[in-house]
């Protein structure tokens, strides 16, 4: 007995977190960034920011935890403190400061430029008239000059670095714009192809972000934080950082005549680098009235779909235990909710202007994909059909490609055929249209699971129904139309309606490719504002919109079509 107590309370010491030392300084950054933010050979994690980071949190007496998270998520995560700062080359701006506060700057850079090897651009004055193709990082302060200053082109938002230096380098895209150090590295893996205009279009600074103190908190780590930038500068260890990871990089900007990134003195501000303003501020009624119809519309068919048909007469000891039942239902459901957000509001800031702000921008994409579905709905159906006459038919070579065709798209992500289809197959044929491209791989994508499905319909159906038809008199294609089909699209039309859904939730990855659906459209507007769950949870209820109603169409199609066995 006396050991069993003992090794329970050893187990209760084990269990309770220990206070002998502080906290873990867990930093966010991005680490696809060579050289400040990467991932080594090695698989540990390297750069200028992450040796900062580290001696950072040497100078605070911590432990360091790295999170690796997405640049456009890493405000986000800051404001709902799952992180403590963020390292990650970040440019100090005025609408970030909406969001976050950040330290005193680190960095002087610039915002340059990468142009195909044959472009006539030689400045930033080549943009400003004619019609110019240029693509930006989602998220970045280039994305925000082009959106301020290049009124006249056409901008072409990408989620990686490597997608935007693509872009120019198969001549899809006319300039990207972004900071000297990646223009650099970029060009440097695209030289047939790319030239790289270094000369800095606008300076910028970049400097750690710190999350905005609660009423009541104090802002001692950013008074910590400065202090360890001022001491780590001093000592010289920015050169040796530099030395170590920037040395052909310092050399080339040197010899251009161009300040390196450590050589300006961060007491001297440069502007702030100011966001594109939008003028839809205020009330809108005409917007609250479409979305408040679409939200009626769509409460109706939930309500349609999740009520149960059975009318009959039930006992007073079940209708009570139902009520009762649902009840306790309605308060679970209410009391998570409150928990969550709850517990987020404690430590989030939220900033629905500037979300509201984009509301028509965010409801085109809406309708964009609306369209885009239903397009690559109309052309899976087509090719369903194709992939099934095409199994069945006498021509054994036409048999197989069907066969081969349905296993291998069945087989690979929808990812991965996007990115094949428009970078390689496309590129191949000179075809630069986004929405078209997309539509077309869509419905090349669902058809090979369509036409499964309509396959297993029609084996379902009983041989001996095709040999009756036949017995009658019944053509081939008689037996099919009036027999066959009638019965398997019975079967069938469950599982094509949720082939269908799916389309449209599918219809979200065509933003790696940059077309600007509803997906994307959401998140320009939540990496301009700088909003993370302010942009996620119009995006929920957005595509709620269009799926719900689309499952009670299917709903209402299966009882017009059912029937007894």
């Amino acid at each position: 007995m006396k050991r069993l107590i003992s090794s329970f309370i050893l187990f209760l010491f084990q269990a309770l977190p220990s206070q002998a030392g502080p906290d873990p300084l867990v930093v966010g950054m991005e680490l696809e960034y060579p050289p400040f933010e990467f991932v080594a050979d090695d698989g540990t994690n390297d750069g200028v920011s992450v040796k900062m980071a580290e001696a950072l949190a040497n100078y605070l007496g911590r432990t360091l935890e790295i999170q690796n998270i997405k640049f456009d998520a890493l405000i986000t995560a800051l404001k709902s403190d799952s992180i403590d700062l963020i390292i990650s080359s970040m440019t100090a701006t005025e609408e970030r400061r909406k969001s976050i506060n950040f330290s005193d700057p680190y960095v002087t850079t610039g915002l340059a430029m990468l142009v195909p090897i044959d472009s006539p651009i030689k400045g930033i004055e080549d943009l400003m008239s004619g019609k110019r193709k240029v693509v930006v990082k989602l998220g970045t302060t280039g994305e925000s000059f082009a959106r301020s200053k290049l009124k006249n082109a056409k901008i072409l938002t990408m989620n990686q670095d490597p997608a935007c230096a693509l872009e120019v380098a198969q001549k899809k895209a006319d300039v990207w714009i972004y900071d000297q150090i990646s223009i650099f590295h970029h060009h440097k893996q695209h030289k047939e192809t790319t030239k790289a205009l270094l000369k800095p279009i606008r300076e910028e600074q970049w400097a750690i972000g710190i999350r905005k103190p609660k009423s009541g908190e104090d802002d001692s780590l950013r008074i910590q934080v400065n202090d360890f930038l001022k001491k780590f500068r001093e000592s010289g260890q920015f050169e040796d950082l530099s030395n170590t990871y920037l040395q052909e990089e310092k050399e080339l900007v040197r010899s251009m005549g161009i300040p390196f990134i450590f050589d300006v003195n961060p007491d001297q501000k440069v502007d702030l680098v100011r966001g594109n303003e939008d003028s839809y501020t205020g009330s809108d009624p005409l917007f609250i009235i479409i979305i408040s119809i679409l939200v009626l519309l769509t409460i109706a068919a939930f309500w349609y779909l999740t009520r149960e048909g059975d009318n009959s007469m039930q006992a007073h000891d079940n209708i009570l235990r139902n009520s009762l039942g649902f009840v306790v239902l309605w308060i679970v459901l209410i009391g998570v909710c409150f928990f969550i957000f709850s517990s987020i509001n404690r430590s989030y800031h939220w900033n629905w202007e500037g979300i509201w702000n984009r509301r028509w921008q965010i409801f085109g994409g809406w309708i964009r994909t609306l369209w885009i579905s239903f397009s690559a709905l109309v052309l899976c159906i087509g090719v369903g059909i194709g992939l099934v006459i095409g199994s069945r038919c006498s021509f054994k070579p036409l048999r197989f490609f069907c066969r081969a065709y349905t296993e291998i798209v069945r087989g690979s992500p929808l990812l991965v055929v996007l990115l094949f289809g428009y970078y390689v197959i496309a590129e191949a044929f000179n075809i630069n249209g986004r929405i078209m491209v997309g539509i077309l791989l869509l419905a090349l994508f669902a058809g090979a699971y369509l036409g499964e499905i309509l396959r297993g319909g029609i084996d379902s159906v009983g041989k001996t129904q095709f040999d009756s038809a036949r017995a009658v008199g019944f053509s081939r294609l008689q037996t099919y139309r009036y027999v066959i089909i009638p019965q398997a699209v019975r079967r069938v039309l469950p599982a094509v309606a949720g082939l269908f859904i799916m389309l449209v939730k599918d219809s979200s990855l065509l933003s790696v490719i940059g077309a600007e659906e509803f997906t994307k459209r959401s998140d320009i507007a939540r990496a301009a504002t700088f909003t993370g769950i302010e942009g996620y949870l119009p995006l929920t209820v957005g595509y709620l919109l269009i799926t719900i109603p689309l499952a009670y169409c299917s709903k209402r199609l299966e009882r017009k079509f059912s029937y007894e066995s």
